[in-house]
């Protein structure tokens, strides 16, 4: 996710900065404006249910296609991997320009219609050359379950493994028909790291969906979440919107309000952010609890080398076309190795180390072709 100047401003309450990445440049409205769109949890509410007041008929009339959920730990490819699926069916997805009313799409688009804009596309806040404008697909999706079911999964030491109730899940099967309406499409896409910690929730919502699910070699992806996480408690030290900006949508995997992920479950926080060692535990935890879902989820599961993908492999992209039900291989352009790092591996425990690259192991039999 990057800064919230690129996400909504320009479209809807006109931002001054010519860089729509600049959040300080956002003017004082715009920030008023998402502070009570979505730092206040009854207008968020209130939102979503006027959207199916006024939409969720249409909606629940759609007839709707397998729906895909990229899910996994950051830093493995899961923006790219989205919007090459986004672009090779008919995906919907939530954008930049539903922001700052992400649970009323449909409603917010009749109201911004006459003044709908573009922006150049620019580079995300992650420092790592991939770029979007207002129509990219972005990992928005969060805002609901935070709404719904945040008290349950989310506290001071971190964030764990979920059970959403039934109405919740109602709800959730709901906005992905109204996002679906919203952009004419007759599958829902999702980009959400959070929805790890709910993934036989995922399955009962909509028994045909694809999880997928990329990873990377587990030093590489470690070394990448640490210098993620010091970018952005860097950022959120110099502007307190953007860091604000980032807790209401639900992104708490880096920065100034970083949790712990608390996988498998049962775990307890794992140590100093601020070390290799930290983000190579959290990869051990989060793949760990990927590789053992029950049968029903394990069906529903596509494990993605990103590290071969990157390569230019023409069968894996093939393989990924077929387990979605594409007519095409998804297009190679753009997919490029991730920079290298500088990893120093002192304060890794050689075990800790040892049982990483076991799980990698297996990681790399479930994808194989």
């Amino acid at each position: 996710m990057s800064s919230p100047a690129a996400s909504s401003s320009p479209d809807s309450a006109g931002a001054r900065s010519s860089n729509p990445g600049s959040a300080s440049t956002y003017r004082g409205i715009d920030r008023l404006l998402h502070r009570i769109a979505l730092g206040i949890p009854a207008v968020l509410d209130l939102s979503f249910d006027l959207e199916k007041g006024r939409f969720g008929k249409a909606a629940a009339a759609q007839t709707l296609r397998p729906p895909v959920f990229v899910t996994g730990l950051a830093r493995a490819g899961t923006t790219i991997l989205m919007q090459k699926i986004h672009g090779a069916d008919r995906f919907a997805s939530l954008r930049y320009r539903d922001m700052p009313f992400p649970l009323a799409p449909n409603s917010w688009a009749a109201l911004t219609e006459k003044r709908r804009r573009a922006i150049p596309a620019h580079e995300r806040g992650h420092g790592d050359g991939l770029t979007h404008d207002l129509d990219s697909p972005e990992a928005i999706e969060e805002v609901f379950w935070k709404l719904r079911e945040g008290d349950q999964y989310l506290s001071a030491t971190g964030m764990r493994a979920h059970a959403p109730a039934p109405a919740t899940l109602e709800d959730f099967a709901m906005l992905m028909r109204l996002v679906c309406l919203r952009y004419g499409g007759d599958r829902y896409l999702s980009k959400n790291n959070a929805n790890i910690l709910r993934l036989r929730a995922l399955a009962q919502t909509a028994t045909d969906a694809v999880l997928i699910h990329p990873f990377r070699a587990p030093l590489e992806q470690a070394a990448s979440l640490l210098m993620q996480h010091r970018r952005a408690v860097a950022l959120g030290r110099t502007d307190a919107f953007r860091a604000s900006f980032m807790r209401w949508l639900g992104h708490h995997e880096f920065g100034v309000d970083q949790r712990a992920i608390l996988l498998p479950p049962g775990s307890g926080p794992v140590g100093n952010p601020d070390t290799l060692a930290f983000w190579l535990r959290t990869w051990t935890g989060v793949h760990t609890h990927l590789l053992v879902q029950p049968a029903d989820v394990a069906a529903m599961q596509c494990f993605v080398d990103y590290d071969r993908l990157v390569t230019g492999d023409l069968r894996l992209r093939e393989r990924l076309a077929q387990r979605l039900g594409l007519a095409e291989p998804l297009a190679g352009d753009g997919l490029r190795p991730p920079a290298p790092h500088g990893i120093d591996a002192a304060d890794v425990p050689r075990a800790e180390l040892a049982e990483a690259q076991a799980i990698h192991a297996r990681l790399l039999a479930r994808a194989a072709v």
